[in-house]
């Protein structure tokens, strides 16, 4: 989006800049090296030299630091002996100053709704200028009409620029721009160029906090998912009463992953958290087609069907109870996902809508290669699994 603004915005314009804002509540868009030292100035310089290594990452499209340029402002010295010559003191001098210029009120009027404020200041017109200012006379204590030029020297100058302050340490932040998808990417990339980087005594560097959340948040996921999967092992485990057929059943959730992976890139998603709470929600989903089929085929054999001929038929009379549930599922989520899809979905539709997707694509993909590509696998494992066996009772025996 920003990339889309600036390309609207003129170029040719001196001394403008595009510059977008960035909100710690909000997705992020980049990711941020945090400098930290005693001395402002060899933080602006240190932060110069950062920038300059930064450019160039895959997938980032603007740096910036976190120190703005001043804005312009009226430096105002007053010439104290000539003003006690006409009996004013800097304060009053600075008051009048503030007055003319400014709107804050100097009284109040009294009405019956309440009260409302009295602003004097002068004319549109006549402070249009530093030199209008500069000539505006006003009375003294001593009667006589005095300029300001007469009292002060007036200068334009650039003010202070921001600096922040962390843990009584003054803090510059580089940042990197990048796409929502590229963030991890950049950030170890950042990282890695980082440690590379000298840094004077007493000076150290660290990534932003931003991206510090999202790392840990990032590793919180995926030992989620992890516990997630080999719960799903475990409780098909004491259900088939078998090490092997679940782990075939764990096949689905791979198969998943991958139409997740297609549906994300060919739509341009970002895989943000909301769309790892539709994995989890996944996980519970896909195995569901892998536990029917595998059932069914495991009662054939029961029977005492040879298990080619086990597959065949299990496959044949689970294939449209598989899709029935598969298809209702998929509808139900459609109207979710199809506002995210073109970008018309708001409030808390844009939040839910990568969950949709996530289990949408990942199912449709599931299912077909369930039906197609699991029953092999449920041969291989089978044939494993006996193979195992045979070695196992011959080590036995020996």
């Amino acid at each position: 989006m920003k990339r889309k603004i600036k390309a609207l915005l003129p170029s040719d314009i001196p001394g403008v800049r595009f510059k977008s804002g960035r909100s710690w509540g909000g997705s992020s868009t980049g990711a941020g090296v945090e400098l930290k030292g005693g001395n402002p100035q060899v933080l602006e310089m240190l932060a110069e030299d950062v920038r300059l290594r930064m450019e160039g990452i895959q997938g980032v499209h603007e740096v910036e630091t976190s120190l703005e340029t001043g804005t312009e402002e009226i430096r105002v010295r007053v010439n104290r002996q000539r003003a006690q010559r006409y009996g004013l003191t800097p304060w009053q001098i600075a008051t009048t100053i503030a007055t003319a210029l400014g709107t804050r009120g100097n009284s109040k009027f009294k009405t019956d709704d309440g009260e409302i404020d009295i602003a004097v200041q002068l004319k549109e017109e006549d402070r249009a200028t530093l030199e209008q200012l500069k000539n505006t006379q006003f009375e003294s204590d001593t009667g006589n009409l005095v300029s300001f030029a007469s009292l002060a020297e007036f200068d334009l100058q650039k003010g202070p620029q921001a600096l922040e302050r962390e843990n009584r340490m003054s803090t510059v932040t580089v940042f990197a721009n990048t796409e929502q998808s590229a963030v991890f990417a950049a950030g170890r990339e950042m990282t890695q160029r980082m440690r590379a980087t000298p840094l004077p005594s007493g000076y150290s560097w660290q990534m932003d906090r931003r991206f510090r959340w999202m790392n840990q948040e990032q590793g919180e996921t995926n030992f989620t998912m992890i516990f997630a999967a080999l719960l799903v092992y475990l409780i098909m485990a004491a259900l088939f009463e078998s090490y092997v057929h679940p782990f075939t059943i764990m096949f689905a959730i791979c198969f998943a992953f991958i139409g997740v992976s297609l549906g994300l890139y060919a739509f341009n998603i970002p895989m943000d958290s909301n769309a790892t709470y539709g994995l989890l929600i996944l996980f519970g989903i896909v195995v569901n087609n892998g536990i029917v089929l595998v059932d069914h085929i495991n009662r054939y054999r029961r029977q005492g069907l040879h298990r080619k001929e086990a597959i065949v038929r299990g496959g044949q009379d689970r294939l449209r109870p598989i899709l029935m549930t598969a298809t209702t599922t998929i509808l139900g989520l459609t109207p979710l996902v199809l506002p995210m899809i073109y970008g018309t979905a708001e409030g808390t539709a844009r939040r839910w809508g990568p969950i949709g997707f996530v289990v949408i694509s990942g199912l449709m993909v599931s299912t077909v290669l369930t039906l197609i590509i699991l029953p092999t696998i449920y041969s291989l494992m089978d044939d494993l699994a006996g193979y195992v066996k045979r070695v196992a009772a011959t080590v036995r025996t020996a």
